[in-house]
């Protein structure tokens, strides 16, 4: 009977013991993100150099090389490459980006026709398209513009580049780079 109690009371020692190590463990919980201590923002305004497609960056066959901002001639593709290093400040990353692309379109047509309106817009890193936006779908007007805005992944943003590119009835007006980073220094 004795060795019946004592292992009874065992039991009910290790039950109690292990709910007391469970109910004795605090939950922790993440609480509000740290601001920046130091945050940057850098602007890139491109369009006032001629474009620099880095032809490496851009599938064969895409045709970027002689791009010309606000382009007038339809069947000519345009590329641009954005570099951005990091600030000169230390230990500084890019947490966000949007860019900002204004087209015209250079040869009106419906839907669906080889003109315009079939062009996309593409934002590649490595070579591969990471973004990609149809402006034209319904059709478009010859010298319709718009402006496109692209928020860019921070995977591409760590790489330091990215490139724009355009199908051929469509020219890039302009586009506007705004990189949003933080400073620990």
């Amino acid at each position: 009977m004795n060795q019946k109690k004592s292992l009874v009371a065992g039991i009910v020692l290790t039950g109690l013991l292990s709910a007391g190590l469970v109910m004795g463990q605090e939950v922790q919980r993440p609480g509000p993100p740290a601001p920046c201590p130091h945050p940057v923002t850098i602007t890139i305004n491109a369009g006032s150099a001629a474009p620099a497609p880095d032809l490496t960056q851009f599938p064969a066959g895409s045709n970027v090389a002689g791009s010309v901002w606000n382009q007038t001639a339809i069947n000519k593709h345009f590329g641009h490459t954005f570099h951005f290093p990091a600030p000169g400040r230390e230990c500084c990353i890019m947490t966000s980006a949007t860019l900002r692309v204004t087209i015209k379109a250079l040869q009106g047509g419906r839907k669906g026709s080889p003109t315009s309106a079939n062009d996309s817009i593409s934002i590649l890193s490595g070579g591969v398209s990471v973004l990609q936006q149809s402006p034209w779908l319904n059709g478009v007007a010859t010298g319709a513009t718009t402006t496109l805005s692209f928020n860019i992944p921070a995977s591409v943003l760590a790489t330091g580049q990215f490139s724009l590119y355009a199908e051929d009835d469509t020219a890039v007006v302009s586009a506007t780079l705004v990189l949003t980073g933080c400073c620990l220094k």
